[in-house]
């Protein structure tokens, strides 16, 4: 079904209706889901774009009748385009892949946590690799490249501002102007740097066609900054850095989820919902408040360890946090009550449940590290209720042996 009759003026009264309903009874009644995909940007919030456009047909309908997810026939790229059409801005979470060339900022933006550039050229003219800053979303890769190495990789972790030239750049600096963007990155140093040279048969085909971060002998392209390279040749490179320094996978998995908890944490306090219901959100995200009483309520002890003091016990979320609905975040059933290196395994997606209580195993290093902790993998943790089965089973589909990807 064509999106083009939709207007500025409907999505506006759909935002309203959000607004006026809260998330839950919004896409409950309309029968959309939480958004993951992408985000319709208004006046500083996040919205689910499909929903809001969905609900904004029945504002330009003669019956007074909202589009139903099933009718969407062009899927985001349609809604995304319309949307923009109409002058919204649309943010996607989905990532993307960057190259920082900054040799002389690299310790500083390191340490810092971050990556800076300034506007313009100094004479005043336009620079992509400047403009790109503001083109980067939270849970983004960059790779960091300084004295002909990739050292460090990090993830956006917030959407970029402006901001004044770092005063720690010192002289360094002193040849760009002062006003500038600035894009938050958790950066995570590499302990066996990749040298791209060595690689230069197989990234050069890669590399984009303008505003390349490396010159075609191999060395770094010093007026490029912040390049945007293909999901090939970021996956190419993220292999690299995974091979010669295997830990990497999943500290980038646990700080993409920081991420995105935290972007999730970002939508609940501009919500127009009562303070005590955002406190009990986003207490649940650390196993806190509401939810550890819920889980409480049906757990007693941790099923491995036996343990029945719960000042040593975490309440775990089954169905991640971040991937809950408001109910789902504080439902009792979605828990846990699980020693820390319990919980370590089973958050991770080491390791999983059966309905009937069976432990699941990644692979067999993990029996091996559960031996080691005197935890038998062999065990039979009990059954789990109807409701922690319905849990279970995204856990088991979505976090257990998913493959540790940056996609």
């Amino acid at each position: 079904m064509s999106l083009s009759n939709i207007t500025r003026e409907a999505v506006i009264a759909a935002i309203a209706e959000y607004e006026e309903k809260g998330e839950n009874a919004f896409l409950t009644e309309y029968g959309f889901e939480k958004a993951r995909q992408y985000f319709l940007v208004h006046d500083g919030k996040e919205y689910p774009s499909k929903a809001i456009v969905g609900v904004a047909h029945k504002y330009i309908s003669p019956d007074n009748k909202p589009l139903a997810a099933s009718e969407f026939s062009g899927g985001k790229n349609t809604v995304e385009k319309r949307l923009k059409d109409l002058g919204f801005t649309v943010r996607s979470p989905n990532i993307s892949f960057w190259w920082v060339n900054h040799k002389q900022t690299f310790e500083y933006e390191i340490e810092g946590g971050y990556i800076w550039s300034p506007k313009n050229n100094r004479n005043g003219s336009f620079n992509q690799t400047y403009i790109n800053l503001t083109l980067t979303n939270p849970g983004d890769v960059v790779f960091s490249y300084a004295n002909g190495r990739i050292s460090a990789i990090g993830i956006v972790s917030d959407i970029y501002k402006e901001q004044n030239r770092p005063p720690e750049f010192g002289k360094s600096g002193a040849l760009w102007d002062k006003a500038g963007w600035v894009v938050p990155i958790n950066w995570t140093k590499l302990d066996n740097p990749i040298h791209p040279k060595e690689h230069l048969s197989d990234i050069s085909p890669l590399l984009p066609k303008i505003n390349s971060p490396l010159q075609r002998n191999g060395n770094g392209n010093q007026i490029c900054y912040l390049a945007s390279i293909s999901d090939e040749l970021g996956s190419f490179i993220y292999g690299l850095t995974s091979k010669n320094n295997p830990v990497i996978p999943e500290i980038i998995n646990e700080i993409k989820n920081e991420v995105e908890e935290d972007r999730e944490v970002k939508q609940i306090e501009s919500r127009d919902i009562g303070q005590t219901e955002k406190e009990q959100l986003i207490k649940a995200r650390r196993g806190q408040g509401l939810f550890r009483q819920n889980v409480e309520s049906i757990e007693r002890f941790c099923r491995l360890t036996r343990m029945t003091n719960k000042r040593f016990l975490i309440a775990s979320h089954i169905k991640p946090w971040k991937d809950s609905t408001d109910r789902e975040k504080i439902d009792g059933n979605n828990g846990l009550l699980l020693s820390p290196h319990v919980d370590k395994l089973f958050d991770g997606g080491w390791i999983t449940f059966t309905d009937s209580g069976e432990i699941l195993c990644a692979d067999k290093n993990v029996q091996d590290v559960m031996k080691q902790w005197g935890l038998n993998p062999n065990m039979n943790v009990g059954a789990f209720s109807k409701d922690q089965c319905n849990y279970m089973e995204y856990h088991r589909n979505k976090v257990f042996l998913e493959e540790i990807s940056l996609k």
